[in-house]
């Protein structure tokens, strides 16, 4: 039984570590990038030895793969919360209801990405690393790129095939979408300030493609 005790708490420190190691690289790397950032100066922001954490992580790179998938479980979490997509496998349900749930839905994803602070530190750190690092700059385009295009896609599908808006290419919609908020979000544009934007780009965007019916029923929706 002693063991057993012992063994546990030997593994809750260990876990305890290596979350304070992750935490630790996470405000390092978004303040002076990847590169810029040896081991020994994350050893040192903890508060043990160089040697020590690598008992925790193989290595700088492993550290680097940690706070990425940290970041993302976050949003995950967040998004899962919210009815938000995740993934372009998710069901699109949700997003062909009223217009209004549309909106709410869209909102939030993007609100995550503006708003966010761990999501900004990732932002930051990404951005400034991506130009010296492949991984980075791997991490970059799928974070900020080539995931929420891949959901936007999915939605799109989703809402031509039952019937809300015109049969189009859904990737080219996808990219028409994406890309003004993007653009937004490279900028360093703030939440209150790329919200109404983004409101009316979408309102735009269904006042574009939306088929009638659609758009009728989101008139509707306005007027109640």
């Amino acid at each position: 039984m002693t063991e057993k005790t012992n063994g546990a708490a030997a593994s809750g420190r260990a876990s305890a570590t290596r979350e304070r190691i992750v935490a630790a690289a996470f405000a390092l790397f978004a303040e002076r990038g990847y590169h810029a950032v040896p081991v020994r100066d994350i050893a040192a922001a903890v508060g043990i030895k160089d040697a020590s954490l690598y008992n925790h992580f193989p290595g700088k790179r492993a550290i680097f793969d940690a706070v990425v998938a940290e970041a993302l479980a976050r949003t995950r979490d967040v998004f899962e919360s919210q009815g938000v997509m995740v993934e372009p496998t998710d069901d699109p349900t949700g997003y062909a209801g009223s217009f209004e749930e549309t909106e709410r839905r869209v909102l939030a994803g993007f609100r995550h990405f503006f708003a966010d602070d761990e999501m900004i530190r990732l932002r930051r750190f990404l951005t400034m690393s991506q130009f010296d690092d492949g991984c980075a700059a791997s991490a970059y385009r799928l974070v900020f790129i080539e995931q929420p295009t891949a959901i936007q896609r999915t939605v799109f599908e989703h809402l031509m095939a039952c019937g809300r808006f015109a049969l189009d290419d859904a990737q080219a919609l996808a990219r028409e979408f994406h890309g003004p908020v993007f653009l937004l979000l490279a900028s360093g544009a703030s939440w209150a300030e790329a919200e109404p934007l983004v409101r009316a780009h979408l309102r735009r965007f269904f006042d574009m493609h939306a088929i009638k019916a659609s758009e009728d029923a989101a008139t509707e929706g306005e007027e109640r």
